[in-house]
């Protein structure tokens, strides 16, 4: 009896010890994130998010994201246009997508210029591959199901979509043999999404997190496609998935009678090489934002992660048309704006357009000069725009619901 006892508390140790595998001296691979890139290649790759090498959509991509995001409206349950209907979004992922739209839909619910009908649905589930989520009758679909029939909702007023997920069945590190693999998961993937959601229309893909810092003897319960540099690897899987689309490529094609698949485009890109600050600051500190396995994040690095998405798509182009609430109730029909209390400089504008709108907070629309929206969305004191991808010519900047339209040119 005693051997036994004694043999069962060997296991648990050499269990704790699995489980237990981050090693700090990991610090940094010397990898460049894909948006420190920009501009260079990577054993002859184009670095940064998009295909010319730069972090910003390209114009054709940016009009078509634009477009996608005016469609969406609140939905009734039977996906028919409803103005009591909803926006709903999802997560899906695994273990540390979990945590982090967690800590994001948190910071969402405290936002105060959060469009009500948008609802937030999280079904990410701990230990879910994109290799089992290709499967329509897959478990991890039932559940989103359930997560969404215990919130009142159906599959047919989901619209939106934030993914981060890899393959955790493939140890192939390999380049580019790697990433051009995982992005036939991911075409699997969103072909699945596209049949299960029928008016899903924006599915934004984020890069994972460093996981340098969990040693290969943490594959037995990882899963050895979590592990470096699989997560250096599938954001250039991502950056390609999305180019994919954009060249028009068969099978991934989201508009038109061959359209097998929603429209994509970047969330965030969570990879910085350990401890060693990226362009923009993101870095992942060993102590303080991971785990006890390497692996997952900690308290912490969820809610830096959270704050990271809550960040981008609060500012994100393509969001401000369903993200914010769609009207300023300090607006009403009857209030007469004056130019006096608006400014937006400069004008002819250059690179970035500054508006002032005093000291209440208006609802703001910009138009090409066919009519088609280019930016939505709510200003407060000041919102500075980037217009450097604008296409030289007039562009209305509409003040209110039905106020006041200046003219801008580029």
């Amino acid at each position: 009896m005693k051997h036994i006892v004694l043999l069962a508390a060997i296991i648990i140790a050499m269990n704790s010890n699995v489980l237990a595998q981050k090693n700090c001296a990991n610090d940094s691979t010397g990898l460049i994130p894909l948006i420190d890139l920009t501009g260079k290649t990577w054993r002859g790759f184009t670095g940064g998010l998009y295909p010319d090498g730069s972090n910003a959509r390209p114009v054709a991509h940016k009009g078509k994201s634009l477009l996608q995001s005016q469609s969406v409206k609140p939905l009734d349950g039977n996906g028919a246009v409803s103005p009591t209907g909803k926006i709903v979004w999802i997560g899906v992922g695994a273990s540390n997508p979990r945590t982090e739209f967690i800590r994001f839909s948190n910071q969402m619910d405290t936002f105060g210029l959060k469009n009500p009908a948008l609802k937030l649905i999280n079904t990410c589930i701990g230990g879910q591959g994109i290799q089992k989520m290709n499967s329509q009758t897959d478990n991890y679909w039932k559940q989103a199901d359930k997560q969404l029939s215990d919130s009142g909702l159906t599959n047919k007023q989901v619209q939106i979509a934030w993914i981060e997920t890899d393959n955790t069945q493939t140890g192939d590190t390999t380049f580019p043999q790697a990433p051009q693999m995982l992005i036939q998961d991911f075409q699997t993937l969103l072909v699945t999404m596209k049949q299960l959601y029928p008016n899903l229309k924006l599915c934004y893909i984020t890069a994972r997190a460093y996981s340098g810092y969990a040693d290969a003897s943490a594959g037995a319960t990882a899963g050895k496609g979590l592990l470096f540099p699989r997560d250096y690897l599938n954001g250039w899987a991502i950056k390609w998935l999305i180019e994919k689309q954009i060249n028009g490529e068969n099978g991934y094609e989201f508009e038109g009678a061959s359209a097998s698949i929603p429209f994509i485009t970047w969330g965030t890109y969570n990879w910085a090489d350990g401890s060693i600050k990226r362009s923009d600051g993101l870095q992942w500190l060993c102590d303080s934002d991971i785990g006890e396995d390497g692996l997952h994040l900690s308290a912490t690095g969820e809610i830096k992660s959270g704050a990271l998405m809550f960040d981008y798509f609060t500012k994100d182009e393509t969001t401000q048309a369903w993200i914010m609430k769609p009207t300023v109730s300090d607006i009403t029909e009857e209030e007469v704006i004056s130019p006096d209390e608006i400014s937006i400089m400069p004008n002819p504008v250059n690179n970035e357009l500054t508006i002032h709108v005093g000291n209440v907070s208006r609802a703001v629309q910009i138009s090409n000069i066919l009519g088609q929206n280019i930016w939505s969305g709510v200003v407060g004191s000041e919102s500075k725009i980037d217009t450097r991808e604008w296409i030289p010519g007039i562009y209305s900047v509409r003040i209110g619901e039905k106020g006041l339209v200046i003219q801008v040119s580029r």
